[in-house]
This record gives C-alpha cells, structure tokens and sequence, in this order.
C-alpha cells in the first residue's frame, strides 16, 4: 500500500506538472524566492533588489541557490527536489502510524498520503510547502519516537527539525515553546521529562541563533522572524478577507489604504512593514468584538474545504461544494481516529492543530495553511478504516476456523 502511495504521488505530481507546462513561478512570493536564491548562488548574498533583507526566511532561498549553483538558473531541477520532498512527506506519514498504531496503520497511511493531491500539486510551484510539510513532520516523527521511548536524542532531533521549519516559515515559531512543554507533560513531568523538553528547546534555540546574529549584524534587528508577517496579518484582519472571500487579496490589494501602506513595488521592506502592523492593530483596536469574530469565522471555514478549490467558486460553485465531502470525510475520520489514540497522541495533535489554526486565526482563510497538519490529519484518519479491516479479518478468520470445525 505504501508504494502504491508513492506510485500515486508521483502520477499526480507528473499529471499537474504537464498540465501547467511545467511552470512553476506562479506567485509574487515565488519570484521573492527565486530572485533571493539567485543572489545567494550569485554572490550577493542574501539580498533583494541589491539590499540584504530578511522578507523570506532562508533556508528555501538556500535550497534554490544550490540547485541555481549545481544545475543552473532553471526550475526543474527544483521541481524535483519537492516531488522527492513529496515522496518523504508520504514515508514519515507511515512512519508516525507505524510508530502510534502498528504496521496496518502504516501502510493504510502510506496509501491515503500518497493519494492526497496537496502534497504532490504544490511540489510543481516555487512556493516552501514541500519543504515546510516534509520538515514538520519529520519533528512529528522524531516527537512520536521521543515520547514512546528512552532516547535522549530523538527530542533532540524533533528540536533540530522545529528549528529549520521555523527556518523555512516563521509561521513555525509558535511550536518552538509548545512541543517542549507539551513533551514534558507527556513525558510525566519528571527527569525524564525534563531532559528532553530542555534538550528539544535549547537545540532549537542553538540553530536558530546563527540567522538572529545574521540579522543583527546586516540590518540591526535581532530577529529570527520574516518581516513578512505585518502584510499577512493586515490582510487577515481585513473585512474583505471574508466579504470578499473568493479572492480576497485581489479586492484587498486594489484598496486605495493598501497602495499606501505598501509605498513600492517591494511591500515587504522594514518600513512598509511597520506600516501594515500599525493599521492592522489599530482595525483590532477600533472594533475589537468584531475582528475577533471574523478571526473565528476563518478558522473552520479554512478547515472545511478542500485545498486548490477555491477559485471553483467563481466558475462552479457546485464542483466547490462537491470537493468539500471527502475534506469533511477526511475530518471526520481524523476526529474518529483520535478518539481511538492513546491520550499522548491526543496531545500531540491538539498542539499542531493549535498551531495552525492559529496560523489561520492570524492570517488569511486559505486552505494551503492546513496541509502541514494532514501529515498526522492522514495518519489519524487510517486508524479508524484499519480498525475496520482488522475486524473484518478477524471475523472472516473466525468463519473459517468454524466452517473448518464443523466439516470435521
């Protein structure tokens, strides 16, 4: 089931890929990241438009610089890492089940990750969800592994792996705090316990320190964050980002307020910013209730429909409903299969759904936003079919073993 999952994952990675022609700049933030990394192969350094700048965070840059530095200035080769990247993200899935549920599990989960499309779709695009994802769950992994053993040094590694999402997307930064305090708790809250929350954290901080130092010295911010963020948050306060839902930043960006916060062409510069953070406290500010009740709001309507389908709703709304069912399905199954978890487990997974859903409590309402939980979504959604099976089995077993009883 496993290979017929990474035979699945690759078929629908080829099918996009021919589909779009192989284009795989497909946003403003692709073009960031490809005019970055070939400043970085390039030997300019970490910069944009000739200045150092911390807009994006570095390691997919980096990774981009050396497919521009080994393979020259084209996208395919970085198309290739990410179906690679889509491939593990689709292992460390059946690698958590087998670690939390048994072998069953593993290849059910195997079989589901390679068939859920986000994974390979988004590995034809320069954007840092293959990368983000496969890193995510990989601290995932090696947090199932520290919890459900005795080695010191599987915390450690979760803590390496936090530290390079968070390297990849800022968005990250929240479970640098919360994996360590959560470990504790499942851990028993003893030395055990102990050892691995500080060894988890203080790895985390280790790796993250260099890019802080970089910053400081560059641009004299000690920071470990993207200035990118202030623009994220402006936008999912906006009104428009549920007024104008089926495209929202198109409404948002052709606002007369927006031109102004963002000065040039380059809206992510320090300055511009400060700007987006200070109109996006003071929106909150002005109408408290109802920016908290639009942050609501956004978080299940994110969850509930199906990553990719939104621009359905302009051509057929029926289609977008359509793919709403098997994103409702795979919820509820997860929901099912978290009630059969072990209750460390149920930790786990109320953390990084926390996690995200605050990603998107903060942010837009965009569905991309929770792929980084279906790792562990897919993984919980296997246990309930593989319950099912197996009882299948065992009654099947039972009819065979009386039919064999009976004819003697």
């Amino acid at each position: 089931m496993i290979l017929l999952g990474l035979l699945a994952c690759v078929a629908l990675f080829t099918a996009t890929w021919l589909h779009r022609g192989g284009r795989a700049i497909v946003s403003r933030d692709s073009v960031q990241y490809w005019e970055i990394g070939r400043n970085v192969a390039e030997g300019d350094g970490f910069s944009y438009d000739g200045e150092p700048t911390r807009m994006r965070q570095p390691l997919y840059p980096l990774l981009i610089a050396a497919s521009i530095t080994l393979f020259g200035d084209r996208t395919l080769p970085v198309q290739i890492m990410q179906v690679a990247m889509a491939l593990g993200i689709v292992l460390v899935a059946a690698g958590i089940a087998r670690e939390a549920f048994g072998v069953t599990a593993a290849g059910f989960t195997g079989l589901i990750a390679g068939l859920y499309y986000p994974f390979p779709v988004l590995a034809t695009e320069v954007r840092t969800e293959s990368l983000y994802v496969l890193l995510v769950s990989l601290a995932l992994l090696f947090w199932v592994r520290a919890f459900r053993g005795s080695r010191l040094s599987d915390a450690a590694i979760c803590g390496a792996f936090l530290a390079l999402a968070v390297l990849t997307r800022s968005v990250a930064i929240i479970f640098i705090p919360l994996v360590p305090a959560a470990l504790w708790w499942q851990l028993g809250r003893g030395r055990r316990g102990t050892l691995s929350t500080v060894s988890t954290f203080a790895v985390a901080c280790a790796l993250l320190l260099p890019w802080a130092v970089r910053n400081h010295l560059a641009l004299g911010e000690f920071s470990v964050m993207s200035n990118a963020g202030p623009a994220t948050l402006y936008c999912g306060l906006h009104p428009m980002a549920l007024t104008h839902w089926e495209d929202y930043m198109t409404a948002i960006e052709q606002t007369e307020e927006y031109r102004r916060l963002r000065g040039s062409d380059d809206y992510l510069d320090p300055d511009a910013g400060a700007r987006f953070r200070g109109a996006a406290i003071e929106r909150a500010l002005r109408n408290p209730l109802r920016t908290l009740g639009q942050c609501i709001v956004k978080v299940p309507l994110a969850w509930s429909y199906a990553p990719g389908s939104r621009p359905l709703l302009e051509r057929s709304a029926l289609a977008f409903r359509l793919l709403q069912v098997p994103q409702v399905v795979f919820l509820a199954l997860m929901v099912a299969g978290l009630t059969r978890a072990p209750v460390q487990m149920r930790w786990t997974a109320l953390v990084l759904f926390v996690g995200v859903s605050l990603t998107i409590f903060l942010g837009t309402p965009t569905a991309r936003y929770t792929v980084p939980f279906m790792p562990l979504g897919l993984v919980l959604a296997a246990v309930p079919v593989t319950n099912w099976l197996n009882r299948r089995l065992n009654a099947a077993e039972t009819d065979t073993v009386n039919e064999d009883t009976g004819s003697r």
